[in-house]
């Protein structure tokens, strides 16, 4: 495939009398090709769809295992059986073997002619003599390298984090990693990755970084200090440190090294040496999430078409031993730079993974139901619960007279249920409690009788006690048992899974436009639901679900609540667009 451009399309036109010609048919399969090879590269990516793992056989054989994988150009990578290869089997070996003290395995697309025949016109179509070739076989070529891959668009990384080399020699690289957005006001993570490349005294470092739109313990400079003597030796070494993005709108950050401020030790001998460049982000006042995506979505186009250059796939870096005039083996790290491509059910499976763990952590901060990490039998459901409370009758009171307690708590949760009370003679903890009439222990010597009523509110889960004096009493205080019963028909729905959403779960809206959402339960009894907006200038919602969208364009999120289980709770996202302003 030497023109690796899939525009424009063209395909033949067939028409009775038409005379076919070679032109024709070649016309016919590069038409299906780049229609194929379009999709695979713009939906799916480029890298190793599955497989292609690099095994170490012995000391100098490796094998590249079966796989499939999709190149820069969308061109299909197909390994249908292990290859098992020699080092010095392999090209590239001659030429970079021990140099830097490792090697990147790379594989390519690679097309040969195959099955020669017999051409009937004599000559040929590619010059004199009579052998043509009937097919061509599709395939690919492995080969060793040191050099890495000079663009980084490939990888999935690249299309939310800035990676910069800063320093490399003296058998040390040095990396920094910032995200390409960062939302106004939140905190970031600077990531310095420091790899020895084969260094064998140990390494110190410290160079100094300044800060644009960035800030590091409410300053705008920030030291790095390394020293491999402080880490367990591991070859590879990460250090990270917090940052916090300015209150700024739209503007550009970034974290550049300070000229001349890098100082490095090789063993105790310092080595002269100089740090360049740095990491650029945009602050934004938006979501960051939602600002990488609009970027992909503007540059993505230009990026694909743009980069027609041949670009590998490196499926391992093997690191090598001299011993003597050979090498050996001494790791084998497969797929160095994630060049990997997501089909759709590993996607599925990582973002139900993803949501899992987000429902997790919302349940341990209160913000929804938990989903545990293993089925598990379901907590005993508590049904039953019991307390006293002191209701004060001043100076004590006339027959009639009504006084009530402050709002309790119950504690089995929202939903219906029932209060028994008891009337204590006295205060004192050992006092008998009369349940019922209190007419009937009247020769006990009793000194408050009283009618007692219970008011429970099932939104909240408390409840007051009223009492209403039957004759006059000096009592100054009464103590009242109480007892609560849960409703059994609460707790045949919590033995199911309580579900709460809202239709529809996204939706568009232009400026002050309104639109009815639905909250949808599953195994709740009470179906009522308090509608909110969590973003303050967000619009407005009514009880009944209708919301009106505000006049500022955004993203805003409408939350709905379980009155009666405030635990329940769901969320959907409103786009509100103004067409005048796209227009303009």
């Amino acid at each position: 495939m030497k023109n690796l451009k899939y525009f424009p399309f063209a395909r033949s036109r067939y028409f009775y009398g038409k005379l076919l010609t070679v032109d024709d048919f070649e016309t016919e399969q590069k038409y299906m090709n780049d229609k194929r090879r379009m999709v695979n590269r713009f939906l799916h990516g480029s890298g190793v769809v599955c497989g292609m793992n690099v095994v170490r056989v012995d000391d100098r054989t490796i094998s590249v295992e079966m796989g499939l994988a999709l190149d820069f150009a969308g061109r299909e990578i197909v390994v249908d059986a292990p290859v098992i290869r020699k080092l010095d089997m392999i090209d590239g070996y001659d030429d970079t073997a021990g140099e830097d003290g490792y090697l990147y395995l790379c594989i390519e697309y690679a097309e040969k002619e195959t099955e020669p025949v017999h051409s009937i016109t004599g000559a040929g179509a590619r010059g004199t003599g009579e052998v043509e070739y009937n097919k061509i076989s599709e395939g690919y070529r492995i080969f060793f390298t040191t050099q890495e891959p000079e663009h980084e668009g490939f990888t999935i990384a690249n299309y939310y984090q800035d990676t910069k080399t800063i320093y490399w020699g003296n058998g040390i690289r040095i990396k920094q990693c910032l995200r390409r957005f960062l939302t106004a006001g939140s905190p970031a993570t600077l990531t310095v990755l420091v790899e020895n490349m084969g260094q064998q005294q140990s390494v110190a470092f410290d160079y100094e970084l300044a800060l644009t739109g960035l800030q590091h313990e409410g300053g705008d400079r920030l030291k790095i200090h390394f020293d491999e003597k402080d880490h367990p030796k591991a070859g590879r070494y990460r250090l990270d440190f917090p940052l916090t993005a300015m209150d700024v709108r739209d503007a550009e950050g970034g974290a550049q090294v300070v000229s001349g401020s890098m100082e490095l030790l090789v063993g105790s001998k310092a080595v002269a040496a100089q740090a360049a460049g740095g990491n650029l982000c945009r602050i934004t006042a938006g979501s960051a999430d939602r600002a990488v995506m609009d970027q992909y979505y503007r540059t993505a186009m230009e990026d694909i078409v743009r980069n027609t250059y041949q670009q590998s796939i490196y499926l391992a870096k093997i690191a090598l031993i001299k011993a003597g005039p050979t090498y050996y083996i001494e790791n084998v790290e497969n797929m160095p730079f994630r060049q990997y491509v997501f089909n759709g059910s590993l996607s599925a499976a990582m973002n139900d993974m993803v949501l899992a763990e987000l429902e997790r952590l919302r349940g341990e901060r209160g913000e929804g139901p938990a989903v545990p990490a293993a089925p598990s039998a379901p907590p005993p459901v508590k049904n039953v619960a019991s307390g006293s409370v002191v209701i004060d009758l001043g100076i004590g009171g006339m027959d009639g007279q009504r006084f009530f307690s402050p709002e309790l708590s119950h504690g089995l949760g929202l939903g219906n249920v029932y209060i028994g009370l008891g009337t204590a003679w006295n205060i004192n903890d050992d006092a008998p409690v009369i349940c019922g009439s209190p007419e009937i222990f009247d020769e006990e010597g009793g000194e408050v009788h009283a009618e007692l009523a219970a008011k429970v509110d099932v939104t909240k889960g408390t409840f007051v006690i009223g009492l209403r004096l039957i004759e006059p009493t000096a009592a100054r205080h009464v103590r009242i048992h109480w007892t609560a019963v849960r409703d059994s028909r609460e707790s045949v729905h919590d033995r199911q899974q309580r579900r709460l959403f809202i239709r529809p779960d996204v939706c568009e809206l232009e400026v002050r436009e309104t639109r009815y959402f639905q909250a949808v339960f599953e195994n709740v009894s009470d179906q009522r639901v308090r509608w909110s907006v969590k973003e303050p200038q967000g619009g407005e919602i009514d009880p009944n679900g209708m919301y009106t969208a505000p006049n500022t364009v955004g993203v805003y999120e409408i939350v709905a609540e379980s009155a009666a289980h405030p635990e329940l709770r769901a969320s959907t996202y409103v786009v509100v667009r103004d067409p005048l302003q796209e227009q303009a």
